[in-house]
């Protein structure tokens, strides 16, 4: 209750006016918005946001949060980008997203329906982590 009285308080202020400015990693001052800004400079997963900002390096408390928060930012980048994620049938993220939408509840359902993975097979085990992740929202 104090927290949200507290929390009130700042927003009359003004002290929150941005989420995206919260510190994720306190040794570093990372904020949220450090993350976002690495992504869009061309990380492409949690370590190369690491090296980038520094997050997760200094005393390791806020590694496991912040993980998952920089796989979440990553997720939502490329469903909002609609990345190609099997060459040899042009499957998009979207597609993916659309297959489980439509009730697929397993990589192999997905697979069936839109034939990710089917041709070379060189995507196959980073779908099988991508529609995990999907699956997992």
């Amino acid at each position: 209750m104090i927290k949200s009285i507290i929390s009130k308080i700042k927003k009359l202020k003004g002290e929150n006016k941005m989420d995206n400015n919260k510190i994720v990693c306190g040794c570093f001052n990372v904020t949220e918005q450090d993350l976002n800004e690495a992504i869009k400079s061309g990380a492409k997963s949690f370590e190369e946001v690491q090296a980038i900002t520094k997050v997760g390096t200094g005393c390791g408390n806020c590694t496991d949060g912040v993980k998952a928060l920089v796989d979440d930012l990553l997720l939502k980048r490329k469903i909002d980008e609609n990345v190609v994620v099997c060459g040899c049938f042009k499957v998009t993220v979207k597609d993916l997203v659309n297959a489980i939408k439509g009730g697929a509840k397993s990589f192999e359902e997905v697979q069936a329906l839109t034939k990710v993975g089917t041709g070379c097979g060189n995507c196959v085990e980073s779908n099988k982590a991508l529609v995990a992740q999907l699956l997992a929202k």
